[in-house]
């Protein structure tokens, strides 16, 4: 290959080649290495996001004092034109050069665009946090309401279709990583979708109940009342609260408390977990000793060793499974975030710099992954049905459940299962198939012959008719599924 064609840098403009430089000197690989994958959360939990949710919190105050009568909507107009021209960028260094702080960073950079009796409106007798865990509240519900769960519900979606094309596709069930009676794929992914769509209910709930507070330095409201008039604390909290979407946290001191965002991060590790299970069986399914599954767009590209070219590498499924563990990492710091001294002290402000919106990026960055993967999965029927054939020769687990429902005992070996396993041990002496070694035995012979036809078929290696139940309860799987989803 010529080396000039490996030249990608010439094909950037100046612009785009300054940014993917200053990118890989970044310390997160969500921006250093993956940040055109999380490009979708930069409007939700970027430093730019939250200069810009700020002054939001900011103009939504100025909005209700105008409903108390304390600002005129000349004010809000002017606040309203601000926020078209302010500088997220300004603000930061503001912060860092100026105030050395980022509310008043905020305030500043309002004032620049209005004038000084407007900006003297602004922040009515509220604290820092009240902005801060507001606005950060405010921009998480709506990262995971308008990015996140479409991106979980489009991998649902997914699923279910993939289970009802292979809802009667039999293959080897599997405990213990033992090969035992027979499972059906669309039945697995119908499981699967089902436990998502369980995890992303409980994400619902979790994000519809993050809170805000505007009530003051220590959260008793008075400084609000200060401003906005004697016994208006309350009412003036909840209609700011309400333009924005949240309730109020009546157990604020100068923060809203952390419970919540614990609950959050729980119910995405969970939902990763989940993710991590599935894409750990589809990693074993996909081995070479297994191979029941592949991907497509892997096997026809290969190369996914720099060792090995011929090695088709489970990398999507493999990268999810490490995420999980990322995403589960975050915890031990949400944990650590609802200890605070007294009212409040800096150890859980520092702590909620980072979590949960890594925790929320890397969730959003493992489902786009599975999304680019599962319309490339595909299955190998005829190694399915070859892995099958130690089970329909020696269907162990079905007879002991036939023998089970005839209520029959042997006079030597006793239990059905008991006589199962010395069959077994016979079986697998002689290199036989189960039911030939049973045979030979005159009272499960006597036994045999009455048995009805289906039963026989099973023990004869028909796998197909000891399916249970398994697609009623896929389909089931799949229509709660689509139905949370609204598919």
């Amino acid at each position: 290959m010529p080396t000039d064609n490996l030249d990608l840098v010439s094909r950037l403009s100046q612009d785009e080649k300054t940014l993917k430089e200053h990118s890989l000197r970044c310390i997160s690989p969500n921006d250093a290495k993956y940040g055109e994958k999380s490009k979708a959360l930069v409007p939700y939990l970027s430093a730019d996001a939250e200069w810009r949710a700020f002054a939001l919190v900011q103009r939504t105050l100025l909005e209700t004092r105008i409903e108390y009568e304390q600002a005129e909507q000349w004010n809000l107009d002017e606040v309203d034109q601000a926020l078209e021209k302010i500088s997220p960028l300004n603000m930061a260094l503001l912060e860092d050069k100026v105030t050395h702080h980022d509310q008043l960073a905020v305030l500043d950079e309002i004032g620049r665009h209005v004038f000084p009796e407007t900006k003297a409106l602004l922040h009515p007798g509220t604290t820092s946090y009240d902005i801060v865990d507001t606005a950060r509240s405010y921009l998480f519900k709506k990262a995971w309401n308008e990015v996140i769960r479409p991106e979980v519900g489009k991998a649902i979606d997914k699923l279910c279709n993939l289970a009802e094309k292979s809802l009667n596709m039999i293959m080897v069930g599997r405990t213990h990583l033992q090969d035992t009676s027979p499972i059906t794929f669309g039945g697995m992914l119908a499981g699967y979708a089902a436990r998502f769509t369980n995890r992303l209910k409980r994400c619902d709930t979790d994000f519809k109940d993050l809170r805000g507070k505007i009530s003051g330095i220590v959260g008793t409201g008075a400084s609000i009342e200060m401003v906005i008039g004697e016994g208006k604390a309350t009412s003036f909290e909840l209609n700011v609260l309400n333009k924005l979407g949240l309730k109020a946290d009546y157990t604020a001191t100068q923060i809203v408390q952390k419970e919540r965002l614990a609950d959050i991060g729980h119910s995405l590790t969970t939902l990763m977990l989940v993710l991590r299970d599935f894409a750990n069986d589809i990693r074993i399914l996909y081995s070479s000793a297994i191979g029941e599954v592949t991907s497509r767009d892997n096997a026809k590209r290969l190369g996914g060793s720099s060792a090995d070219g011929l090695k088709n590498n489970p990398i999507n499924y493999e990268n999810i499974r490490g995420k999980a563990k990322v995403v589960e990492s975050g915890m031990t710091v949400l944990y650590d975030m609802i200890v605070s001294d007294l009212q409040r002290d800096l150890s859980n402000s520092v702590e909620a710099r980072y979590q949960p919106q890594q925790m929320m990026a890397e969730t959003y960055e493992a489902f786009c992954r599975l999304n680019k993967a599962l319309p490339q999965l595909s299955t190998n029927e005829d190694r399915m049905a070859a892995n099958l054939i130690p089970i329909r020769e020696n269907p162990s687990e079905a007879m002991t459940a036939i023998l089970k429902g005839e209520g029959w005992v042997h006079s030597t070996y006793g239990t059905g299962h008991e006589f199962v396993k010395e069959m077994g041990k016979i079986t697998k002496s002689e290199r036989s198939k189960l039911l030939d070694t049973a045979l030979e035995d005159s009272e499960f012979r006597s036994l045999y012959q009455t048995l009805p036809q289906d039963k026989r078929d099973i023990l004869n290696g028909q796998l197909e008719k000891y399916a249970g139940n398994t697609v009623n309860k896929a389909k089931l799987n799949i229509d709660y599924a689509k139905a949370i989803i609204g598919r």
